[in-house]
């Protein structure tokens, strides 16, 4: 007879400590195996954030390295969009493997509300209920005679995946969080976490127009997504961190106005907290402000989408139609536009402006 753990959830994504209960449970109660069973129609939530094969892939990177953890789809590949009862998959479960024995295992926010649960008392009867302290929850201690639960030894847990959501990326698995930034997946809310709220607003605008931009040229759209939702993280970083990372790793452009830092700054950011490796959202994050003579058709998206943002206030449709019909005209009309502008008003232009406008402009390169 096998003992197998089972460990529903919607892992939305998956995190540190969905593993690390994993490994607690199958040590403490000598099991041969833990299941993870992603839910695909979870009874106690509406919507999740990202598709069934994206939380089957995140959960396959974070359990890459554990042999004794497994993923089981019985719930997640199930053709019924029925919401998922778990005295529907355990009795499922046992039908196909009636000589394993089962353990149960959830959170303390679940085994105080199990009473709630359809069928409870049948399930407490076909398996050993087991539940893991959670932060920010008590003991029912009601709950856990009543039902028979097993309680872990383990230090309250305060991670959670709506954590992950709201910007906490340390929770997670580095291999997961490269896998999240690299698909777009969850940054709205994450990098709302880094910026005020009219900025956040000015960053998803700017995201999805580079977005339609690219697409409307037949570009990666996701890439001018990714690095429209980054171009801006470190806007609002403290001075003096912003000064330690450009003396650090951008020397060279120190000198430059600190109200443009948050360009280099945010490529630093981007590559080395959130793990984004495409070099092409990178220098997109790069040049946004200043532009560069090494632009990608991407960059281009970025850079005219930042500057032609509908909420900046004025009427930019006519500028974005020609970017959406070809971009390079769209940047090069931007470079004009700014020169114009700024010659107009008596504004300073930077030194490497020139250079770029000179590239684009008088040579037409493209």
């Amino acid at each position: 007879m096998r003992k197998i753990g089972l460990f529903g959830g919607s892992f939305d994504p998956i995190h540190k400590a969905h593993v690390e209960i994993a490994k607690m449970a199958l040590k403490q109660l000598q099991l041969d195996e833990v299941q993870l069973i992603p839910t695909k129609n979870n009874p106690w939530k509406d919507k999740d954030c990202a598709s069934q094969q994206e939380r089957l892939e995140m959960m396959k990177i974070a359990l890459k390295d554990e042999k004794q953890l497994t993923i089981n789809t019985i719930e997640i590949l199930q053709d019924s969009e029925e919401k998922n009862y778990t005295i529907d998959t355990i009795l499922s479960l046992i039908k196909e493997h009636r000589d394993d024995e089962y353990y149960y295992i959830m959170g303390m926010d679940q085994a105080n509300l199990f009473y709630k649960w359809k069928e409870a008392k049948k399930i407490s009867e076909l398996v050993h209920l087991v539940a893991f302290h959670r932060g920010g929850y008590e003991i029912d201690m009601n709950q856990i005679t009543n039902f028979h639960f097993t309680l872990l030894k383990n230090e309250a847990i305060d991670a959670s995946s709506s954590a992950v959501r709201e910007g906490h990326v340390e929770l997670l698995d580095k291999d997961v969080l490269r896998y999240i930034t690299s698909q777009g997946l969850y940054l709205e809310t994450i990098v709302a976490s880094q910026m005020k709220e009219k900025r956040w607003k000015h960053t998803c605008s700017v995201a999805k127009l580079a977005s339609e931009i690219a697409k409307a040229n037949h570009l990666n759209e996701k890439q001018a997504y990714i690095a429209g939702m980054f171009h801006d993280i470190a806007k609002e970083m403290d001075y003096e961190k912003s000064r330690q990372i450009m003396q650090a790793h951008f020397p060279q452009y120190i000198d430059k106005p600190v109200a443009i830092w948050h360009q280099w700054v945010s490529r630093y950011v981007s590559e080395h907290v959130y793990l984004i490796d495409d070099k092409v959202v990178l220098d997109a994050i790069e040049h946004h402000t200043t532009g560069s003579t090494k632009m990608s058709a991407i960059g281009k998206c970025v850079y005219v989408a930042d500057k032609l943002d509908p909420l900046r206030g004025y009427d930019s449709s006519a500028q974005i139609a020609i970017c959406k019909q070809d971009i390079h005209q769209g940047f090069r009309d931007s470079l004009i536009d700014f020169y114009e502008f700024s010659t107009k008003n008596h504004r300073d232009i930077d030194e490497c402006f020139y250079e770029i406008y000179d590239y684009f402009i008088t040579r037409g390169e493209i």
